[in-house]
């Protein structure tokens, strides 16, 4: 148990805080669109949002990130999971 915990420790560790920002970032959007919205569907601007995002930095900084994008989705997926449940 303890080996599996530190696989997971050493993960999260090695991931930069850019990716928690747009963790963040995805939970937000996705909770604003279902709690102000009441939109069922929350991933689909979580997704837009993403896009738009790396497409501004690939025409400002010339080079997008999928694992940016795939961080900020992920974010939205914990909500869109969240209100499938509930």
């Amino acid at each position: 148990m303890k080996k599996i915990f530190n696989k997971i420790a050493a993960f999260f560790n090695a991931l930069s805080a850019d990716k928690y920002l747009h963790l963040i970032v995805g939970l937000i959007v996705a909770a604003f669109f279902n709690i102000a919205l009441g939109m069922e569907v929350c991933i689909a601007p979580v997704i837009v949002v993403g896009f738009v995002k790396e497409f501004i930095d690939e025409w400002r900084y010339g080079g997008a990130d999928i694992a940016d994008f795939a961080a900020t989705v992920a974010g939205g997926a914990v909500i869109q999971l969240i209100v499938a449940v509930f």
